[in-house]
């Protein structure tokens, strides 16, 4: 709002005065004025309404210029309460048993002809396993087991059904901090959280996924069922952490991995593309490094028979110090470097030897294959 200022602020002093024309004798002068007070209010009605009119007119003209110009596909989801409303009816409950264990997760629908996606560690090593699944209108199915990948934590089951709701998994996954996120567990349960940092160790497991991690609440039974941000398929629960230490820390498996999973599992029957250098090692981050006086970066302690590396004079104590010319810093750069490159992939190395030399080493990434926490004696 522009401001107007007084060029003379002397004139309003307290020696001026400002006074109007006596009324009392002059009849006309009153006629006059109530005629202008009269016209003038009119006038500020006038405008007042038209303005209002003009105001609400251009909104809506607004509003429906720009829904013209949005195009809904058939199926999307539009606003948060139709998302969650959709995704309870794709999530499914899951109850896997012998006659000695039970267990119990869930899972999301992922095609109209029956594919259910889960975790893998679900089975817990309950051998010659019935899987029944639950729907969300009580129908019970009982569930072939298809495949699965204890690494990514990833299995794949079917019902034999059709025409099904279900949820498409998002491959081009964007995920920040704070994003808020509704995770959807056994019995359609839905909590709710944000996305609070990315990392690749969750509660001492693998270091092949970076797992997303949220507050949202996480209980028995919860594995495997969807978590949705912005109307999308973004996540799977997967596991929490359960320490005094720690309060509320829950991981998800991003989508574009279990995507990446699922598609092989169908297909192979396995994981084909997970890269590995075939190696053990102990990360030495910079500030142990300076205690110990050495270098910082991935400490090779085991090369395997099946690693590149093999049989090319590097061993125990040496350390990879650089990834394709790029300076290793932390712990997450390698896994990064390793997560981005598939099996037969090339990539260089500088290794720093025990004696204080850099050596450039060029290797191929060998496969690394799992196998599943289901088991069928």
């Amino acid at each position: 709002m522009t401001q107007k200022s007084f060029k003379n602020i002397d004139s309003f002093s307290k020696n001026k005065t400002i006074s109007f024309n006596s009324l009392g004798k002059n009849n006309g002068s009153r006629v006059r004025l109530f005629l202008y007070f009269s016209v003038t209010t009119v006038v500020a009605l006038f405008f007042l309404v038209v303005g209002y009119e003009i105001s609400e007119y251009s909104q809506s003209s607004i509003y429906t210029k720009i829904n013209e110009n949005i195009e809904i596909p058939t199926g999307t989801l539009t606003n948060t309460s139709v998302d969650l409303s959709f995704a309870t009816k794709c999530t499914v409950n899951i109850s896997v048993f012998n006659d000695k264990y039970l267990s119990e997760a869930t899972g999301v629908i992922i095609s109209d002809d029956g594919y259910i996606v889960t975790n893998d560690h679900i089975y817990q090593n309950i051998s010659n396993p019935k899987i029944y699944v639950f729907d969300s209108n009580g129908n019970r199915y009982e569930a072939e087991f298809i495949a699965g990948d204890s690494k990514f934590d990833v299995s794949v089951i079917k019902i034999n059904a059709d025409n099904l709701k279900y949820l498409s998994l998002e491959d081009n996954l964007i995920i920040n901090k704070g994003d808020e996120l509704f995770s959807i567990g056994r019995d359609q349960s839905i909590t709710k959280g944000i996305a609070c940092d990315f990392l690749y160790e969750a509660n001492g497991k693998s270091k092949l996924v970076k797992m997303i991690r949220t507050d949202c609440a996480i209980n028995p039974g919860d594995s495997g069922g969807p978590v949705i941000s912005d109307g999308k398929l973004v996540a799977l629960n997967c596991s929490k952490t359960v320490s005094i230490e720690v309060e509320g820390m829950s991981y998800l498996l991003p989508s574009d991995v279990v995507k990446r999973a699922v598609d092989q599992l169908i297909t192979n029957k396995k994981i084909i593309d997970r890269a590995q250098l075939g190696i053990s090692y102990k990360y030495i981050s910079p500030v142990i490094a300076a205690q110990n006086n050495c270098v910082s970066g991935i400490r090779i302690e085991i090369i395997n028979a099946d690693s590149d590396l093999y049989g090319k004079d590097f061993g125990e104590g040496d350390v990879i110090v650089g990834l394709d010319g790029v300076e290793i810093t932390s712990e997450a750069v390698f896994l990064d470097w390793l997560s981005n490159h598939r099996a037969g992939d090339n990539a260089e190395l500088t290794i720093r030897k025990m004696n204080g030399t850099d050596r450039q080493v060029n290797i191929i990434f060998g496969t690394d294959s799992s196998y599943s926490s289901f088991f069928d004696e």
